[in-house]
């Protein structure tokens, strides 16, 4: 049948990015080229977020796009917001709605819709979307790799729990087998995604056992988001263990620093907590970075609250902030509290927004003249793109760059959080 145009929308989370990555790999028997959707697809797959209300206008937006642009197109869409609106979703242009309990159905609906059989080797074995190479679909610097889906904490604000279930983890081995594939397959470094990754119960140390048998394969991890209730020394001590194939970054969700909202949310950690734990990780993981989630204007809020949050984002010194301005998810605890006005919300949110680019600023300004390595993700005639170990954007200047190697740069400045840099070494 030739190669087919398909083109891939994750919206949200690395976990989405994951199942999308893998998807590609499962789909091999349409011989793919993977296209954007507006340069004309005869595959549109669109998976869906609906963390917030923002999340889901976007995928409405993106489901039209897609339709208005691909008007021939077989249009398939998944993801939490399918989970949560099937018929709103159908109605907006796309052929099949495939919600995100069915998710593991996805290659076996898209390969009968083009005749084609679903063997054992294009439908995954579970819904973890293990799918061994995946070149297709990126040039081969970054696989994530999802170990666990689903939540059980319940926070009073959050939708996850419904659209995503209960937890469910994968088994290690099958996780190690999947990782050496990647690695044959030219990976140069792994991600581990999970809804609430620190929970992880499928090795028997948990998420820190697993970080360790990976660690033994020889190629750089990261962990993606972490609940701090789920962190504490034994991962911490892992992670320094094996510095520097281990990347000195973790995203550790704080939301609020007033106690009695972390209390009302259902968080499962307190303020001092939270600080101890930042100040454990600086001082067990070498070049330690943090980055962190802030929702402003929670409901019953106060002006004080919020202050302790600007007071203590001031105190963990993150490199970055995402700012969320609160919004009611359906049929959560928090949608039946006492709400704050929404212009209030959006002036928090402005403030956190403001006082996060400083904090950044400030903890970019001493990079600057210094050396640093950075993993090329994009090159061009130029240069190139890419992360340092403890996850800074880089811009790189200098020739001959290819996706996938490892540069050592000089730090010339930063624009926001990327910063500029030029090559010093390659290794």
């Amino acid at each position: 049948m030739g190669r087919m145009r398909i083109a891939v929308r994750s919206l949200g989370c690395k976990v989405n990015q994951a199942e999308s990555d893998s998807l590609v790999g499962m789909l091999a028997a349409l011989e793919p080229q993977v296209v954007e959707p507006s340069e004309g697809a005869e595959l549109v797959v669109i998976n869906t977020c609906s963390v917030t209300t923002t999340a889901e206008s976007t995928a409405r937006k993106e489901i039209r796009r897609a339709r208005r642009a691909n008007p021939d197109a077989f249009i398939v869409v998944t993801g939490c917001y399918a989970e949560l609106a099937p018929e709103q979703v159908a109605e907006l242009g796309a052929d099949v709605v495939v919600p995100n309990r069915n998710k593991a159905e996805l290659p076996r609906v898209i390969l009968k819709h083009f005749g084609l059989p679903a063997d054992p080797v294009t439908t995954p074995p579970n819904e973890f979307w293990g799918a061994g190479e995946r070149g297709l679909y990126n040039d081969r610097v970054r696989a994530f790799i999802k170990i666990q889906d689903g939540c059980n904490a319940g926070c009073a604000y959050c939708i996850i729990p419904r659209t995503r279930g209960r937890e469910r983890h994968r088994d290690w081995r099958e996780v190690i087998s999947e990782a050496e594939a990647l690695i044959a397959a030219g990976y140069k470094e792994l991600v581990l995604t999970g809804v609430r990754l620190g929970s992880y119960a499928g090795h028997p140390r948990g998420v820190a056992g697993l970080v360790s048998e990976l660690a033994a394969l020889g190629t750089p991890l990261r962990l993606s988001s972490l609940e701090p209730e789920d962190t504490g020394r034994e991962l911490l001590k892992t992670i320094a263990a094996h510095a520097p194939l281990v990347r000195p970054h973790l995203h550790l969700s704080l939301q609020t620093g007033s106690d009695r909202l972390l209390a009302l949310m259902g968080r499962r950690y307190d303020s001092t907590y939270y600080r101890e734990l930042v100040r454990m990780a600086r001082e067990l993981v070498a070049g330690f970075a943090l980055t962190t989630d802030v929702i402003a204007g929670l409901p019953t809020e106060s002006e004080a609250e919020h202050r302790q949050t600007v007071e203590f984002l001031r105190q963990v010194r993150p490199s970055r902030t995402h700012v969320f301005t609160y919004t009611p998810r359906p049929k959560t605890k928090a949608a039946r509290l006492p709400q704050i006005p929404f212009a209030v919300r959006k002036e928090r949110a402005r403030q956190l927004i403001e006082l996060a680019a400083k904090l950044a600023e400030e903890n970019v300004r001493p990079l600057i003249g210094g050396r640093t390595t950075v993993l090329v993700e994009k090159a061009n005639s130029g240069g190139g793109y890419g992360h340092t170990p403890d996850y800074y954007e880089v811009e790189v200047a200098g020739e001959g760059l290819r996706a996938g190697e490892d540069v050592t740069v000089r730090v010339q400045d930063a624009r926001g959080y990327l910063l500029r840099a030029r090559v010093d070494s390659k290794t």
